[in-house]
């Protein structure tokens, strides 16, 4: 039904626009005819004449396109649940760090992430371009806090950010400072508001605010699980701490699968080896910066060279393997394990999974991506539900790409049944296997009783006095 709902809300414009054309087409030929002018009757006459073959045919066009609206509301009432179910939420909690879920109330989470603005329909998205940038600030940013400042000059100081400035790699980045969403959900907007900072000091909150110390990364934990807790708890939908706005996009394939790719063990930043679904590439000035305005639809412009630099394509054969028109955005989702923002977007690919590994093969960067593969879309609560058992096979960012994913295809009436009873029959399994046990262990004692009295005991030669 989703299915359904997501086709028919897509086809809302083209299908008035042709009954509109063609209405106004049979009006304009009766009118052109000299007879009618000879009286309005004699027009009214004309157009309620089911005689006529163009009359006849705007009768069955008007009653398809009512169809169509009844259509449209049915399937949309059916896909109309937006939050979801008690159970469903105990699920989460389950299966994401106590960080994640402390607030879980109007967001969704699994493991390490969770999401601070979704889609009003997360079964449509919203079209990339009613994600705007309405505020840059381009001064750098600075700490303001003495303490905090003072231990960034030290991380300044050391050999790591030197080496990392001697490759040229502490780039400027453009971290979140502000976000915010209208009210009207039939054209939600998403709007954000960015400030410049550079990858040393993202490096700094993420890894080394203790840099130096004794129990440096036990310190950074608990700074870190304070600064998510003060901009969970505020309310406010303001970030006070260096990021890098980063785009996770989720590929589907032809055949309505998701693209996985492996990170490459090169890329030591960024959880190596680990499963990704599909791709992430931070924002550059030049995504949403046109001159001197902002681009018009910069998640468009950020997802099209995000593809093309992480698999290595032109515009062009961008273009004929990507549907760009099938662009959604689903949710804005913050990254708790590092201190990060993420939009979470899909796009539809126009090749099954095989066809586009040979098209990359061999212009994919290795640097970046060491594989490719697919995951069918019934895999994706079992490989959720397994977590955090497979914690470390994917990238910590993956699992809610894997949820938002399957929301989007799925919506949250059918999610949310989905899940609550794989959860019912993991419980079962459980209580089944401690019973098991608690039955084996009865029966093992029974054993040892019945063989220490009825059976005639071993005793050592010395006890015989032999």
């Amino acid at each position: 039904m989703e299915t359904l709902y997501r086709k028919l809300y897509g086809l809302r414009s083209t299908v008035l626009e042709y009954w509109i054309i063609y209405l106004v087409s049979v009006v304009m030929n009766y009118l052109g005819e000299g007879e009618v002018i000879s009286g309005e009757q004699t027009f009214w006459q004309k157009m309620l004449d089911l005689g006529n073959a163009p009359v006849f045919i705007l009768l069955v066009l008007t009653v398809l396109m009512t169809l169509y609206y009844i259509l449209l509301v049915v399937s949309g009432y059916y896909t109309k649940r937006q939050e979801p179910v008690a159970a469903f939420t105990e699920l989460m909690k389950a299966h994401s760090n106590e960080s994640a879920h402390a607030k879980i109330a109007g967001g969704l989470v699994w493991g390490q992430n969770r999401t601070l603005w979704t889609a009003p329909n997360i079964v449509i998205g919203i079209e990339p371009k009613n994600v705007r940038v309405v505020d840059y600030n381009d001064t750098p940013f600075e700490f303001a806090d003495d303490e905090l400042l003072a231990a960034y000059k030290v991380f300044e100081a050391s050999d790591s950010l030197k080496r990392i400035r001697s490759l040229g790699n502490d780039l400027p980045r453009y971290m979140l400072t502000r976000y915010g969403a209208n009210f009207n959900k039939s054209n939600p907007i998403l709007t954000l508001q960015l400030r410049k900072t550079s990858w040393g000091q993202c490096q700094f909150v993420w890894h080394n605010r203790y840099y130096g110390e004794e129990n440096a990364v036990e310190k950074q934990d608990m700074w870190r699980e304070s600064i998510i807790s003060e901009h969970m708890n505020s309310g406010l939908r303001v970030a006070n701490y260096p990021n890098s706005l980063c785009l996770h996009l989720v590929i589907e394939t032809k055949d309505g699968n998701v693209l996985i790719t492996e990170i490459s063990k090169e890329k030591s930043n960024d959880y190596p080896t680990t499963k990704a679904v599909s791709i992430g590439e931070q924002l550059e000035l030049s995504d949403f910066v046109d001159q001197r305005d902002f681009q018009e639809d910069f998640v468009t412009e950020w997802t099209r060279r995000a593809v093309c630099e992480e698999f290595g394509l032109s515009e062009n054969q961008y273009a004929e393997v990507f549907d760009e028109r099938s662009l959604r955005v689903l949710s804005l989702d913050f990254e708790m394990d590092i201190y990060n923002f993420t939009i979470v977007s899909t796009i539809k690919l126009r090749q099954s999974c095989e066809q586009f590994k040979k098209v990359v093969g061999s212009t994919i960067e290795q640097k970046e991506i060491s594989d490719i593969q697919e995951m069918a879309l019934k895999e994706i609560p079992e490989v959720l539900m397994k977590y955090p058992e497979n914690e470390g096979e994917y990238h910590p960012s993956s699992y809610l790409r894997l949820l938002m994913f399957y929301l989007y295809k799925n919506g949250y009436k059918r999610t949310c049944k989905e899940f609550v009873r794989r959860g019912r029959k993991m419980h079962n399994q459980v209580r089944g296997k401690m019973k098991s046990e608690k039955l084996k262990s009865f029966l093992k004692g029974i054993w040892a009783f019945c063989s220490y009295v009825f059976w005639p005991q071993r005793r050592p030669k010395e006890y015989y006095n032999i």
